[in-house]
């Protein structure tokens, strides 16, 4: 049998890719054009008609009762209903600033805490950043995040006055602090605090919380059969930012004060994202000994963060498969520069409130920025459950993430 030719093979290599993207993108067209192109808004839902939305793989906005946010409020009529009563959770009324400093001021607590409020992100295009984690107590937490006031209403809704030396500057408080797909913009010396360890931290650190939320969904551990993994609990500002990434749980979140901004995308447009292997580090306070971790050599700290905050390599070399673009960049032509295959993808953004529940599918890819409320917090809790492994979806969308793989490999070969 003669040989093939050089030439030839990289034709033959270049025609299987090229019909690989058809086929892909066909998919990615088709499975827009039989879904919906809006995030539904329901009512507490059933556990039928919940699992509805489970079994569809599609997100859903469940609103609760109006009066659920103020049935504890003094001005409260005496005579709630019984689903009012069911869905109205202490902590859309208590959860204040003064309140959790005087529950949680002296506990020791978990904070990821960065030079740019994107913790477990891209940085320079080449590290996956993690944050590091600091052990404070709650009251110090507080110590360094800004705080809205009423005294800062009469200098404007934009104005924050820093509760603590930590603080940012104040004239900065609304520049884009984030990164902007894969490039780092900080400000020198900066802390950004952020609670968001994912370990049920609400059954640990905040178990003086837990009287004021629900242990679980009723219409979803109904639905799923189950109980949750984790019910976890989260605390910051607009300076954080969650990137681009995937969970393997049916998540339910319910934001308790402030504002979350989702940007969803279904895991048919895995292809649209340039997700890629990265090199993983961890943030390292220089200014701090006790700052969750110490280099272990000086030539290892990278000066490419900030003055105050290195990053550290793994050590042994370890790589960590990320997602870079921010879905939320503007110009979107500067977006699409860098990362073509974006063009295709057709996000869904949406506003989360109090009194708001996101049932977030499993291995759905989700962004999620945040607005404070008057007292400069954004504060949130999730029920993660275990998605379902049995069927055809994971091992459906495991093809899928090999298929890109694959045409990820011939074009870099």
């Amino acid at each position: 049998m003669a040989a093939t030719e050089p030439g030839s093979r990289i034709s033959n290599v270049s025609a299987i890719k090229m019909r690989l993207e058809e086929e892909i993108s066909t998919l990615i067209s088709e499975a827009q054009e039989f879904n919906l192109s809006t995030i539904e808004r329901i009512e507490i839902p059933t556990a039928l008609e919940f699992h509805r939305y489970v079994s569809a793989n599609r997100p859903v906005i469940i609103t609760l009762p109006s009066a659920a946010t103020t049935i504890h409020e003094p001005s409260m009529r005496a005579s709630p209903t019984a689903e009012e009563k069911q869905w109205a959770w202490p902590a859309f009324t208590k959860w204040t600033n003064e309140y959790l400093s005087k529950t949680l001021g002296e506990k020791e607590i978990t904070v990821a805490c960065t030079p740019n409020g994107w913790a477990d992100a891209v940085v320079d295009d080449k590290y996956f950043a993690m944050p590091c984690e600091k052990k404070m107590t709650f009251e110090q937490f507080l110590d360094g995040m800004p705080i809205r006031t009423q005294k800062n209403k009469t200098m404007g809704d934009d104005h924050v006055e820093p509760r603590g030396q930590d603080c940012y500057d104040v004239e900065n408080r609304f520049k884009d602090l984030g990164l902007k797909d894969g490039e780092q913009e900080v400000d020198p010396y900066q802390e950004v605090r952020y609670i968001q360890l994912q370990n049920g931290n609400l059954m640990t650190e905040y178990e003086e919380l837990l009287e004021d939320v629900p242990s679980d969904i009723s219409f979803a551990s109904e639905a799923l059969a189950k109980q949750p993994d984790a019910v976890n609990f989260w605390y910051g500002d607009e300076r954080s930012t969650t990137s681009l990434h995937k969970d393997h749980y049916e998540n339910i979140y319910g934001v308790i004060a402030g504002r979350k901004i989702f940007t969803l995308i279904p895991p048919t447009e895995q292809y649209c994202l340039h997700e890629k292997q990265y090199i993983a580090a961890t943030y390292t306070d220089t200014q701090n000994s006790n700052s969750g971790s110490t280099p272990s050599s000086s030539t290892n700290s990278l000066s490419t963060s900030s003055p105050r905050y290195k990053l550290e390599p793994m050590e042994p070399l370890t790589y960590t498969k990320w997602i870079a673009l921010n879905p939320s960049h503007e110009p979107r032509s500067e977006l699409l520069e860098k990362y073509p295959r974006f063009h295709m993808c057709q996000p869904f953004r949406i506003e989360l409130n109090p009194g708001e529940l996101l049932y977030l599918p499993a291995m759905w890819y989700h962004q999620v920025e945040q607005e404070p409320d008057h007292e400069g917090k954004c504060i949130a809790v999730n029920w993660w459950y275990d998605m379902g492994f049995e069927g055809d979806r994971f091992a459906t969308a495991t093809f899928m993430s090999n298929l890109v793989q694959l045409v990820d490999q011939i074009e870099d070969s």
